[in-house]
This record gives structure tokens, C-alpha cells and sequence, in this order.
């Protein structure tokens, strides 16, 4: 007789818009999707993760600060989620935290990542076994960190050849197929976008990417983001917005070029660095998209023309768009407490080990 068990993830990604929580169900060797809730972040807290991305005061105060409010916001998600669902938090085996990254630099030495996390206060609020600190194990056994997405997605969406493609503040990109999974960060994938929106015109993001169908595309600024050394470095590989932001933007810069035209540029980039990643590799089966870029319209658009001359078709994902990086980390906790060692190889370049920390009730 097949156990089941629940678990929960809970995921902020670089792109700030929201706290993500998803619910699992462990059946036998299989994981199904249940149910998802989104919290919008508090605009204050948004605030406060965005300027702790870059250098400056006190820095060390108001991390430990914007660290507990994130994980009271997150524990008060995941309780909406048990409310929605039914469920109680007995019923729950662990969830699996993120946190936020606020730095991501595999290739310095020593190489460091940052999520800014207090998993003690939402194991404390919850009352559920609380697994965190997922990527740093990784890198002391001389991975990138990142991306973690293609052995969950394989877990969660099964052996059937496909590509995923996760649009968040970065974009990674996974190949997914019964005898193997790999995948890397392709580049900005909605981050450098809102913060140029957020910057020019007050807003979060670019609606469907309204602001940037409006703009004109600019080869020359194209040609200048594309010269990044990143983008021809072969994978394994991860970024993060310390080195995709506004100061990496500005550098391209003239100063003359209308911020409308910026915007439409800054698509193409993500458009381009995304269907390049494709191209390069030349996997079989459907190409899913997720994350908040895949609602952005003109993006979705930009891509599947790519996609068809490709001759690939682009299909919704199985699993929201919104809770695909949430359940990951739920899958993520319970290979924890399976203490299953994760072989990341093709992905981070890391050594099988099992990844997280516990923090119990």
C-alpha cells in the first residue's frame, strides 16, 4: 500500500513579486502536484530585499531585520495554504524554504551564495519541520549552487523529453529526459526589465509587456548586452542580479536612447539568450515555459516566434507557471528527508550530496 506524504515549498524568487507556496503529495517514487498559494511580498519588505541587493549601510542590521519579516510573511503563507487545502500542520512531513537571494557569486574565491532566511522562526510559526540552505552544500562539494530546477522539474513533471524554461528575475533552462537532466541559467531574465520599469515609470513591472512592444529595438545596445562574457561561457554555469542589474545596464548605456526603446532591447536580450539556449542544444520533445515571464505577453511572443522557425512547439507547463520553483523545494525537502544524496553534476557541476538543513518544530 503506497504512504503518502505532504510537503510544502516556499519560494521568493529575484524578481520580488510575491511569496510563492506550494503543496505536494509523495506517492511511492512519484510527486504530484496539489495546490498553490500566492501572497503578494509587502511593498515595505520589497523595498528593503531590493536595496540589500546592492552594497551599502548597516547592511548587516537590516538583513537580520528584512530576514524575519520574510519568513513571518512566509509562515503566514503557508498557513493561508493549509487553510485553502484542509490541511493541518501535522499533516505536513517538512517544507522546504528558499529564502531570497541577495548574492550569487560561484566563481569567486572562495565562491559564496547568500539566501536571507530564518528558517527557525518559520519552523517556530508553523509547527512543521522546516528544511533550508539548500544551495550552499552544493558548493562547498564544488557546484555552482544553481541552478537546482532540472532534477526537481524531472521529479515533478516525470521522464518524458522536454525543455523548461523558468523565467524569473534570471532564466534557467533545463533539458529534461528519461536517461539524463541537465540544465543552466541562461541570463536576466525578468529582473533587468523591472527594474527598468520600476526605475523609469514607478511600477513593479511591464504589464504584458506593454512598455516594451511600445519601444523600438536598438542593435547596436543589443550587440553591447550580448558581448557579455557570460553568455559565451559553456554551462555549468549560474548569474544572479549581482551581475545583471542596473550598474551592469548602465555600463551599455549612451545616455541619449529613449527608455521605451531600453525596455524592448532588454526583451530581446531575455528572448534571445532563452531560444539561443535552445537552439545550442537541440532537445527533443515540448518546450514548457514558467515563472512571471511566461505571463508577459510580448516575451511568450518573442520566444515561440523563435520556436517555430526552430521547428519546436511550445506547450503550457503541467504545473502552474507561478508554483513550479515552490514545489521544487518541496520536492527538494523530502529527498532531504529521505537524505537522499543529489546527483547535480550535469547541472552545477557539483558532487552527489544531500542538500538543506533541518529545523525542526
Amino acid at each position: 500500500m503506497t504512504t503518502f506524504r505532504y510537503y510544502l515549498g516556499i519560494m521568493t524568487g529575484t524578481s520580488l513579486d510575491g511569496i510563492d507556496v506550494a503543496l505536494i503529495r509523495e506517492e511511492g517514487e512519484r510527486y504530484r502536484y496539489l495546490a498553490h498559494h500566492e501572497q503578494p511580498m509587502p511593498p515595505a519588505l520589497r523595498a528593503a530585499l531590493h536595496a540589500l541587493c546592492q552594497p551599502g549601510d548597516n547592511e548587516l542590521h537590516r538583513a537580520a531585520v528584512a530576514a524575519w519579516q520574510h519568513a513571518a510573511a512566509s509562515a503566514e503563507a503557508v498557513i493561508a495554504l493549509l487553510e485553502k487545502t484542509g490541511l493541518a500542520a501535522r499533516d505536513i512531513t517538512a517544507i522546504g524554504a528558499h529564502g531570497q537571494t541577495l548574492r550569487h557569486n560561484p566563481d569567486h574565491s572562495p565562491p559564496y551564495t547568500i539566501q536571507l532566511q530564518n528558517p527557525a522562526l518559520i519552523a517556530e510559526r508553523t509547527g512543521i519541520d522546516t528544511i533550508a540552505d539548500f544551495r550552499s552544500r552544493d558548493l562547498a562539494a564544488g557546484g555552482q549552487g544553481a541552478p537546482l530546477a532540472p532534477l526537481f522539474q524531472r521529479g515533478l513533471l516525470g521522464d518524458r523529453p522536454a525543455t523548461l524554461v523558468n523565467i524569473g528575475g534570471i532564466a534557467n533552462i533545463s533539458h529534461i529526459s528519461a536517461a539524463a537532466c541537465s540544465g543552466y541559467d541562461t541570463g536576466p531574465g525578468n529582473g533587468l526589465m523591472d527594474s527598468w520599469i520600476q526605475h523609469h515609470r514607478g511600477l513593479p513591472y511591464d504589464a504584458n509587456g506593454d512598455w516594451a512592444r511600445s519601444g523600438n529595438l536598438l542593435p547596436d545596445l543589443l550587440g553591447s548586452f550580448l558581448s557579455d562574457p557570460y553568455f559565451r561561457r559553456a554551462p555549468p554555469k549560474s548569474s544572479g542580479r549581482d551581475s545583471f542589474n542596473l550598474d551592469w545596464l548602465a555600463r551599455h548605456l549612451r545616455g541619449d536612447e529613449a527608455p521605451a526603446d531600453v525596455q524592448r532591447t532588454l526583451l530581446a536580450l531575455t528572448a534571445i539568450t532563452i531560444t539561443d539556449a535552445i537552439r545550442g542544444a537541440n532537445h527533443p520533445g515540448v518546450v514548457y515555459l514558467a515563472g512571471g515571464g511566461a505571463k508577459n505577453r510580448y516575451l511568450v511572443e518573442n520566444i515561440e516566434g523563435e520556436l517555430v522557425r526552430l521547428g519546436k512547439s511550445c506547450a503550457p507547463c503541467p504545473i502552474p507557471v507561478q508554483a513550479l520553483e515552490a514545489s521544487g523545494f518541496a520536492w527538494l525537502a523530502a529527498q532531504f528527508v529521505h537524505r537522499r544524496p543529489l546527483d547535480l553534476g550535469a547541472t552545477t557541476g557539483g558532487k552527489p550530496r544531500i542538500l538543506g538543513a533541518l529545523y525542526p518544530a
